[in-house]
């Protein structure tokens, strides 16, 4: 689309249903599809001047799929599973997740978690959103908010003017940046290698994480282009410098030699161009999202580490929610508008935080922990049940509430928030 119809389309159309996303990842297609379906005109700014995905394999829970067929997309080659195991890592099982059988059948699931290739999602969502709302090669630089709206300038001149920005650009988003002010992004301490396979061995039913003293193996089933296969992630302790090894594969083996089966099965028959690694970075947590007209998602509110932070799956949620709590808003009343946003972050801030927190609690007790804590870490799990108590509690009670906050909004019975918080008046949302 040319810039000429963008600022004529801004200047003359559509006041109050104008809505401007930065960012094409998860979060911003997922925020795009919901507020296109509650009836607003969106477009999505993406910095490069294609739209693809980067990444290897992700993993979408109950919650995620059920998003995904509100946005009228079908899910039925997604491979689901119905129990997670923490196992030490010659086998001996340590926690057993399960999710309520019944609540999985209200959602039409088989199982919690379903593996996919991230560029299968980005397709998927890609084919529910018309071309004209994709604006590529738009360097997002700074905004400015007036009577008139948001206006929002890119790299060479280009300007657009909405009624709601929100800032989908990932872990470096400069849109939290001019919102909230500098915030460091901070290395976790660990990395995290993503790879796939066609293995096909082993119980497709579970999805597995396998711990030794400070290495994590886990894997989870994954159907890709109609083969079943698996999908596999490799934790260490790392230094924000720390050099990438010049044979990676050889450098994981090793690391998990002593490993029981399937994992050395599974790493023999990876394709070593099926890797990608991540330096996992984190920021403070943020008390509120929204101010004035504009708000963030995904990475650019909660940068996520591996464990049960489910960062693709989070950022989906958020556009989806962002939808819902919006919908029937004329975004040119300013007190309509802030109502709107104040659902959305009573919504999201504060079980996002708990997760991600709860994430980086685990990540530093299983890669980073001296080691005595390490020891008494291993006895607790392999002795008693607070660990498995903990997890539950902390990753699965609160997600099943959550699924059923979806299947509530998608019967129309339920538009309350899943938690109302109070933020103080410095952090409250202002017009």
């Amino acid at each position: 689309m040319s810039d000429f119809l963008i600022k004529q389309e801004a200047q003359e159309l559509n006041v109050g249903k104008r809505v401007a996303i930065i960012g094409a990842g998860p979060g911003g297609l997922s925020a795009g599809i919901a507020l296109q379906q509650a009836g607003f005109d969106v477009k999505i700014f993406e910095r490069h001047k294609q739209t693809k995905a980067l990444g290897g394999a992700i993993i979408l829970n109950a919650i995620g799929i059920n998003i995904l067929r509100s946005y009228g997309i079908n899910t039925d080659d997604m491979a689901t599973t119905a129990i997670q195991r923490f196992r030490r890592f010659d086998g001996h099982q340590r926690v057993l997740q399960q999710f309520d059988p019944n609540l999985l059948n209200k959602a039409n699931v088989s199982g919690w978690m379903a593996g996919l290739m991230r560029s299968e999602l980005y397709g998927k969502l890609l084919n529910k959103i018309p071309d004209d709302k994709i604006v590529n090669d738009h360097e997002f630089i700074s905004f400015i908010e007036g009577p008139e709206g948001v206006k929002i300038f890119f790299e060479g001149g280009k300007t657009y003017t909405a009624d709601l920005l929100i800032g989908a650009d990932g872990v470096n988003s400069l849109v939290r940046q001019q919102l909230w002010g500098n915030s460091e992004l901070q290395h976790l301490g660990i990395a995290v290698w993503l790879g796939w396979t066609e293995y096909e061995g082993t119980d497709r039913n579970e999805i597995v994480l396998n711990h030794s003293d400070i290495h994590q193996f886990g894997y989870a089933p994954l159907v890709f282009k109609g083969k079943n296969c698996f999908e596999w992630w490799f934790v260490e302790p790392c230094e924000e410098n720390q050099p990438e090894p010049s044979d990676p594969l050889t450098y994981i083996r090793e690391r998990v030699k002593h490993f029981a089966s399937p994992v050395p099965e599974m790493l023999k028959s990876t394709n070593s161009q099926n890797l990608f690694r991540w330096l996992i970075k984190y920021r403070e947590p943020l008390s509120a999202w929204s101010k004035g007209r504009v708000t963030i998602l995904g990475d650019s509110a909660h940068p996520t580490s591996p464990y049960a932070a489910y960062g693709a799956g989070m950022a989906l949620e958020d556009g989806y929610f962002l939808g819902k709590y919006l919908q029937g808003v004329d975004l040119s009343d300013v007190n309509a508008l802030k109502n709107g946003l104040l659902k959305y972050d009573n919504q999201r801030v504060n079980y996002t935080n708990g997760v991600v927190g709860f994430a980086r609690t685990l990540g530093k007790a299983f890669h980073n922990a001296p080691k005595p804590v390490r020891m008494v870490r291993d006895f607790m799990l392999d002795h008693t049940k607070i660990p498995e108590r903990q997890i539950i509690k902390n990753s699965v009670k609160e997600a099943e509430t959550l699924l059923k906050t979806v299947l509530e909004l998608e019967k129309g019975i339920n538009l309350k928030p899943f938690t109302e918080i109070e933020y103080k008046e410095d952090k409250s949302i202002k017009l």
